[in-house]
């Protein structure tokens, strides 16, 4: 029984191109950003679109742009570069959900049934990809808010939902001489500590320091995504 939509030589293709889309136009836009100066070095109040009963009301950013991935989709020409790349990959994104949710065929109705969530979330997680850079941090920030935790926690139940589903699948793959199945675990505690982190460190105002854990958990879903390329065959495609 075929349980595939498309050939490993595309899928992989596919895979590849995803990670390097976001990983590179996520990195680009900072560096532009970062360099542009100008109004992103000049302090920000956007406490006027904060409800009065969110976080105290107030979110002030007194050193100007955070280094957020997403900081580099308030202007141009980053903005350019950062939605490309998160567009892109969004729409990538919800690809490959469908095709390894069709390619992960599970035993058991618990490993069904993560496999069923890792779908759904990574199509949430997809699409708030698309969406969020329709809504930047200085003109829509309770509206980025919104899609970036859709990220952030999405990204987290889809590493661990795909992971458990293929638990048994790929049981005997290894990377380097380890188990597949380990790495995407301890994948996940990377995921779940760069969040953590990362939600602490924001309340405490070290922006800094939670932009460097938000960028881990990106990483992290990023190589949750190229843990699948063991799993496909090398063979080169033929007509």
């Amino acid at each position: 029984m075929n349980r595939q939509l498309f050939n490993d030589y595309y899928l992989r293709k596919a895979i590849i191109t995803g990670v390097i889309l976001v990983v590179c136009s996520c990195i680009i836009s900072q560096v532009m950003m970062q360099l542009g100066g100008g109004l992103r070095d000049e302090p920000l109040d956007l406490s006027d679109q904060v409800p009065e009963d969110f976080g105290g009301g107030e979110i002030v950013f007194e050193n100007g742009f955070p280094p957020f991935i997403s900081s580099a989709g308030a202007f141009m020409p980053e903005k350019l570069v950062f939605n490309f790349g998160l567009f892109g990959g969004g729409l990538i994104m919800i690809f490959l959900s469908f095709e390894l949710f069709h390619r992960t065929k599970p035993k058991g109705t618990k490993r069904k049934v993560s496999n069923g969530l890792a779908l759904v979330t990574g199509i949430v997680i997809g699409f708030s990809m698309i969406q969020i850079v329709a809504y930047p941090f200085n003109t829509d920030i309770m509206l980025h808010i919104f899609w970036a935790m859709n990220i952030f926690w999405g990204a987290q139940v889809w590493i661990a939902s795909l992971t458990y589903a293929r638990g048994e699948i790929d049981s005997e793959i290894e990377w380097n001489g380890w188990k597949i199945h380990k790495v995407r675990w301890a994948i996940f505690a990377l995921a779940i500590i760069s969040f953590q982190a990362m939600t602490i460190l924001t309340a405490l105002s070290m922006l800094v320091e939670s932009a460097i854990f938000e960028w881990t958990l990106t990483f992290a879903a990023q190589a949750m995504m190229l843990t699948f390329i063991p799993t496909l065959s090398g063979e080169s495609f033929v007509e």
